[in-house]
């Protein structure tokens, strides 16, 4: 069953998470998406890195088999973001808001079979509720402006497949490795990967008369960079990833609905939107969906005393004690 810290974490991710949509608009307005994403995570890898040499966190991955780690980098972040970015140039922002809220309800069907994690009734109606409040809320926002090709909802889909399959892998490589371990394996390989591709599409623009990147890097786009850096990859990954190490994968994927109330929430306070009544339903929906899956987790007795057996502090593994 969660406890506070699992809460924390989970909406601490969901804000960075749901803030982060705008950042990376203002990014894009001077910088290609391969060359935000390579920048990202080079930031990204480049703090972890200084955490780490700080001994502020703790990495050992010595006689450890790193295979799980290489796949779950690979979902997230390569594959995923590849596949998101490319999806999203053919469908309709709202499109991909349904699709993509269908995670929390894949993670608990695949953990069902490969994990054998199972949730109970009440839990199962419970995300199903959160997935209704997602859904609410983007429908009524899309204003008949949902659509794609077939194309488009095939690679949603297959992204959406990629986060579901994250959590699943994160889940399993908790057992071996600590978060901290898990974040800064992404980080790098998610920098030296998109790095790659930046590296490609920097030789085949030679002479073409481009604008230099570090031209193209405004203070909005270079805050933008490190918001996204630092707050949605480290920050919020590490919290991802810790949660992932402490409850169930269902119970940790849920809370990723919440992103979708923050983002509305954001449009609100900075982008003048106005508040529509199925979001005030679906807020409730999604908070209260959120909730019920974790605190149905498991009965107060078992909680109690697996928390007395364990006795163990809600500090994040990898960071010193």
């Amino acid at each position: 069953m969660a406890r506070l810290s699992n809460y924390l974490a989970g909406i601490g991710a969901s804000v960075i998470f749901g803030f982060s949509f705008l950042f990376s608009k203002n990014a894009l307005d001077t910088l290609q998406s391969h060359e935000l994403l390579f920048l990202r995570f080079l930031c990204a890898a480049l703090v972890m890195s200084a955490l780490v040499l700080a001994r502020i966190i703790k990495v050992d991955y010595r006689g450890k088999d790193v295979r799980p780690l290489l796949a779950t980098a690979l979902l997230q972040p390569v594959l995923y973001f590849i596949i998101e970015t490319e999806g999203l140039r053919h469908a309709e922002s709202s499109t991909a808001g349904i699709i993509l809220s269908a995670i929390p309800v894949t993670v608990t069907v695949m953990a069902a079979i490969i994990l054998k994690e199972r949730l109970r009734p009440a839990q199962l109606v419970t995300t199903l509720l959160s997935f209704s409040g997602v859904v609410l809320v983007v429908s009524f926002r899309a204003s008949g402006k949902i659509g794609g090709s077939p194309l488009a909802y095939l690679l949603l889909i297959l992204s959406m497949l990629c986060a579901a399959s994250f959590n699943i892998l994160s889940r399993k490589s908790s057992r071996s490795f600590k978060p901290a371990e898990i974040t800064f394996f992404m980080m790098w390989f998610g920098a030296i990967s998109f790095g790659l591709i930046f590296l490609v599409k920097a030789l085949g623009a030679i002479g073409s008369g481009a604008p230099a990147l570090y031209t193209r890097l405004t203070p909005p786009a270079l805050s933008a960079v490190l918001y996204l850096g630092v707050l949605s990859s480290v920050v919020a990954f590490l919290l991802v990833n810790f949660n992932l190490s402490k409850l169930k994968s269902p119970e940790a994927a849920v809370f990723a609905n919440l992103t979708t109330l923050v983002s509305v929430i954001a449009g609100l306070a900075f982008r003048g939107e106005r508040l529509l009544p199925s979001d005030l339903v679906g807020a409730l929906m999604i908070i209260g969906g959120v909730w019920g899956t974790n605190v149905y987790g498991a009965k107060p007795g078992i909680a109690i005393k697996r928390a007395i057996v364990k006795g163990k502090d809600d500090s994040i593994d990898g960071f010193k004690k």
